[in-house]
C-alpha cells in the first residue's frame, strides 16, 4: 500500500525541478547555438509417477492421542482449540474394510480467518468453501487493485464453470481424494470433495477454519477420520494448514492423499509485456551434494503458464500432466520444499511448516510424491491451471494418525518482505522472485546485476530521495556513468571509423569504375588502398561496447518491470495528485506500475493488436518519440559510403521505425520504465554531444592528424591510434600509454588482418596447380 504523499514536497519538489529544467534547457540552448544546429478439475487421481525416498512417517504411536503431536499455530495467531477426535469405544474398531464410503457431512460455514482492517495487523484475510475444505478466497489486506483504495488484491480464489447443466469448480487447497486399503491390498479410492447428497465436511464448532470428514465402511463404522485447520498469524503471509489422516481402525492402514495446491493467479491487463504467470519449485539437493540437506535451491527454468499448460490431446482435453519430478530431478534424487505459481507482482506457494530456529529443520514436504497439472476448463483461452499435489502411500497404524501439514504463502514478490519472515527464509521462498523476462531475453537478464541495480534502486529511494521516480532517473545516471569510458571508447572509434571511410570513399569510387569489370582485381586494389589510408576492418569493432553494455540495459528493465516495490507509487511525491480526484488529469503519473494516464477514461475505448486496450491519453510516449528524434541526431554515426537511392530510404525507414515504432510499442507500457527511457535516451544526447565536442577539441576527426598519428604508430613499430591519445603527439614511443584491453583487441584483429591479406597476396601469386605448401 502506498505511503501517504508529503505534502511539503509536493510543493517544493515543483519549483526544484522547474529551476533544474530551465537550466538544463539553457545549457542544451547554449550548446547547439554554438556547435550546427513495447482441463476442468480432475478428481480422479492418477497414480503417482514417484515416490519420496522417505515416506511420511506416522505422527503418534498406536494407543496415543492424535492431537497430541500437533504442531504450534503460526506466531502471533490467537489460541485456538484442536478438533477433538472421534470416540471409538473399545473393541469396536473395525478390523475389515469392506466397501468404504464418505459420511455425509454436517451443512455449515466454516468460516473466515485474518482480517483486511489495517489496525489488527493481519496481512491477509481467508474464507472457506465447503468443497474439500479448500480456501474460498485469500485477500491482501495491504495491497490494493487500483490506487483509488477500493479493493484488496486477491490471491487465491474459488473457480466455478457450470456448462450444459454441469457445474465444475476448483478451489484452492481443497483435499480432492484419499486411497485406503490394507498392506499388500489394492486400495479403494474415495473423492473428498463431496458427496452425491450434500458437502463431505462438517465444520468443528467453535473454531473458524476448522473442518472434519469421516469415512466408514458398510456397517457405517469409523475407519478413517481426516481434520484441516487453518491458522493465520499477526505480520505473515502464510496460512498453516494442519492435516490429520487418523486411523480408527484396528488394523494398519496404507493411504495417500491427494489435494489442490495453489491456483492460477489473476492474469495481468493484457495492456503490456503478455502472460508473465509462471510455475516455479524449490527443492534439496541430494545428500551427496549437500550432506547436511539445509540449501533450498530454486529451479532455473522459467516454465510459463502455456508452457505448463501444454496443448489438449487429440479429444480436446487437457490430459493430466506430471510438472514434478522432471526426468533429471528424479534421476539426481532431488527432493521437493515448495511449489508455487506466480504472476507479474505477487505468487501462492505451498511449502512445509518449518520451525527456522531447530538445528537442523525438515524443509520437505516429506508426504508429497509429485505435483501435476490440472484444468478447469472454460475454454477460449479462459482456462484455470492449479497445481495438485499427489501424496506419497503413508503407513498408519492402528489409533494412530498421519500429520499431512502444510504452509501456504499468498503475497508479494518481494525479496525483502519474504525474508523478513524466518521460516520463509529457512525454505529459500525467496527465489521464487526473479527479474527476469525469461524467452529469448532470458540469457541475458543476469541475475547479479539486477539484484545489484535493486539494491542501488533501494538505496537511492531508502536514503536519499523517498521517491521512486527520483530513484529510477538518478539509477540511470550512475548506470550511464559507471558505462561512460565503454559508450566513450565506442562512440569515438565509430566516429573516426566513418570519417576515414567518407575521406577513402571518392577513391574507393575511382577504383570501382576502373575495375568494374575484375572482381578479384577490386579486391586487391581495394585491401591496398585501405592499407595505405591505415584504416583497418577492424574500425567495426567500435560495435561491440554497445553489445557489452546491452546485458546491463535489459537488467535495469527487466527489474523495473517486475519490482513490486513501484506498484502504487505516484511520480515525484504524488505532485500531479493534488488536484481533485474527479480530474481527468489526477491519475497521471499516479502509478509507475501503468501507463501515465494523462487523461484517463476510466474505461476501455477500443483495442489495437499488439498494444492491447486504449483507456487513456499517454504522455510519456510522445516524449519517448521527441526523445529519440533528436537522439537519431547526435548519436546516429555519419555514412561510411556513398549510398544508393535504395539504401538512403531503407536508412531513412529504419530511422522512423525508431522514432514512431518504440514508443507506439511502449504506449501501454508502465510509466516507470518510460521514465527510465526518457532519461536514458535525454543522457545520451547530452553524452553524445560531449564527446563529439571532446574529439573536435582535440582534432580527433581531422583526417590528416589521423593519418600523421597512423604513420607515427608505423614507425615506432606500435599498433596504437588516435583513440588511445588524448590528441596526436601527445605521447612518445619512450613514453606510451599502456595498451587497453579495447586497443590490444583492435590490434590483433589487424595483425590478423594484414596476414591474411598477405597469405592472399601469396595465393595469387602461385602458379596454377601448385599446391600451398
Amino acid at each position: 500500500m502506498p505511503r501517504p504523499p508529503n505534502r511539503f514536497l509536493r510543493f517544493l519538489v515543483p519549483f526544484i525541478l522547474v529551476g533544474v529544467g530551465v537550466g538544463i534547457a539553457f545549457a542544451f540552448f547554449l550548446n547547439t547555438t554554438n556547435a550546427q544546429k513495447r482441463s476442468s478439475p480432475q478428481p480422479a487421481p492418477q497414480q503417482a509417477q514417484t515416490t519420496p525416498t522417505a515416506p511420511a512417517t506416522p505422527v503418534t504411536t498406536p494407543g496415543a492421542s492424535p492431537d497430541a503431536q500437533v504442531p504450534p499455530p503460526v506466531a502471533g495467531a490467537p489460541a485456538q482449540p484442536s478438533p477433538a477426535p472421534i470416540p471409538v469405544p473399545a473393541g469396536t474398531a473395525p478390523t475389515t474394510l469392506g466397501t468404504l464410503r464418505v459420511r455425509p457431512g454436517t451443512p455449515g460455514d466454516i468460516g473466515a480467518i485474518g482480517s483486511i482492517d489495517p489496525t489488527t495487523n493481519y496481512l491477509l484475510h481467508v474464507r472457506f468453501s465447503s468443497t474439500g475444505a479448500g480456501i474460498a478466497e485469500v485477500r491482501l489486506a495491504e495491497h490494493l487493485v487500483s490506487i483509488r483504495d477500493d479493493t484488496r488484491v486477491v490471491a487465491q480464489s474459488e473457480h466455478v464453470f457450470t456448462w450444459n447443466g454441469v457445474t465444475q469448480v476448483l478451489t484452492p487447497m481443497a483435499a480432492t481424494e484419499i486411497e485406503i486399503g490394507r498392506p499388500g491390498e489394492r486400495p479403494q479410492a474415495l473423492a473428498l470433495a463431496t458427496t452425491p447428497s450434500g458437502p463431505a465436511w462438517s465444520p468443528i464448532a467453535g473454531t473458524p477454519g476448522a473442518a472434519e470428514l469421516v469415512i466408514v465402511n458398510e456397517q457405517d463404522q469409523p475407519v478413517v477420520r481426516v481434520t484441516r485447520h487453518y491458522t493465520v498469524g499477526l505480520g505473515t503471509y502464510q496460512v498453516h494448514l494442519l492435516q490429520r489422516v487418523e486411523n480408527l481402525s484396528g488394523a494398519p492402514l496404507v493411504v495417500r492423499l491427494f489435494q489442490i495446491g495453489p491456483v492460477d493467479l489473476e492474469q495481468d491487463p493484457a495492456t503490456y509485456g503478455g502472460d508473465k504467470r509462471r510455475v516455479r519449485f524449490g527443492y534439496l539437493l541430494p545428500a551427496s551434494v549437500d550432506p547436511a540437506r539445509q540449501t533450498v535451491v530454486a529451479d532455473s527454468a522459467l516454465t510459463s503458464h502455456p508452457g505448463a499448460l501444454g496443448e489438449r490431446d487429440a479429444a480436446g482435453v487437457f490430459a493430466e500432466k506430471s510438472v514434478w519430478p522432471s526426468e533429471d530431478i528424479a534421476r539426481v534424487g532431488s527432493e521437493l520444499s515448495w511449489a508455487g505459481m506466480t504472476n507479474r507482482y505477487f505468487a501462492a506457494a505451498v511449502l512445509p511448516i518449518v520451525d527456522p530456529a531447530a538445528q537442523a529443520p525438515d524443509k520437505r514436504l516429506t508426504w508429497v510424491g509429485g505435483v501435476a497439472r490440472t484444468v478447469l476448463d472454460r475454454g477460449g483461452g479462459q482456462e484455470v491451471m492449479a497445481l495438485r499435489l499427489d501424496g506419497a502411500p503413508v503407513m498408519v497404524p492402528p489409533g494412530g494418525a498421519a500429520s499431512m501439514d502444510l504452509a501456504l504463502f499468498a503475497g508479494p514478490l518481494d525479496r525483502s518482505e519474504i525474508n523478513q519472515e524466518p521460516a520463509l527464509k529457512s525454505v529459500g521462498l525467496a527465489g521464487i522472485v526473479v527479474y527476469n523476462f525469461g524467452e529469448m531475453c532470458g540469457f541475458c537478464t543476469f541475475g547479479p546485476i539486477t539484484s545489484l541495480l535493486l539494491g542501488l534502486l533501494h538505496v537511492l529511494h531508502d536514503y536519499l530521495f523517498q521517491d521512486w521516480s527520483l530513484a529510477i532517473i538518478f539509477l540511470v545516471v550512475i548506470v550511464r556513468t559507471c558505462l561512460h569510458p565503454v559508450t566513450r571508447w565506442s562512440q569515438i572509434r565509430m566516429a573516426v571509423f566513418g570519417k576515414q571511410m567518407q575521406g577513402m570513399a571518392p577513391k574507393q569510387k575511382e577504383l570501382q569504375e576502373k575495375f568494374k569489370g575484375d572482381p578479384k582485381r577490386l579486391q586487391e586494389e581495394t585491401a591496398r588502398l585501405w592499407r595505405e589510408e591505415g584504416i583497418s576492418p577492424a574500425g567495426f569493432l567500435g560495435c561491440l561496447p554497445a553489445f557489452l553494455q546491452t546485458p546491463v540495459w535489459i537488467a535495469l528493465y527487466a527489474t523495473l518491470y517486475f519490482a513490486v516495490e513501484l506498484r502504487h507509487h505516484p511520480a515525484f511525491y504524488g505532485l500531479f495528485q493534488v488536484q481533485p480526484q474527479s480530474s481527468p488529469f489526477w491519475q497521471f503519473l499516479g502509478d509507475l506500475s501503468v501507463s501515465d494516464r494523462f487523461v484517463y477514461f476510466g474505461k476501455v475505448l477500443f483495442e489495437i493488436p499488439l498494444l492491447g486496450p486504449i483507456d487513456s491519453i499517454n504522455l510519456l510516449p510522445i516524449v519517448l518519440g521527441i526523445v529519440f528524434f533528436i537522439q537519431q541526431k547526435y548519436i546516429q554515426p555519419p555514412s561510411a559510403a556513398t549510398l544508393t537511392p535504395e539504401q538512403q530510404l531503407q536508412q531513412k525507414m529504419m530511422k522512423w521505425m525508431m522514432v514512431v515504432m518504440f514508443p507506439l510499442f511502449m504506449y501501454n507500457a508502465p510509466s516507470g520504465l518510460a521514465l527510465y527511457f526518457v532519461t536514458n535516451s535525454a543522457l545520451a544526447i547530452l553524452e553524445s554531444k560531449w564527446i563529439r565536442a571532446h574529439m573536435e577539441k582535440h582534432g580527433m576527426l581531422d583526417l590528416d592528424k589521423i593519418r600523421a598519428a597512423r604513420n607515427a604508430a608505423r614507425a615506432q613499430g606500435v599498433g596504437t591510434s588516435m583513440i588511445d591519445r588524448k590528441h596526436p603527439g601527445a605521447q612518445s614511443a619512450g613514453a606510451r600509454k599502456p595498451e587497453g584491453f579495447f586497443a590490444r583487441l583492435q590490434r590483433q584483429l589487424e595483425e590478423r588482418q594484414k596476414e591474411a591479406q598477405k597469405q592472399a597476396m601469396r595465393d595469387a601469386k602461385r602458379p596454377p596447380g601448385r599446391k600451398k605448401a
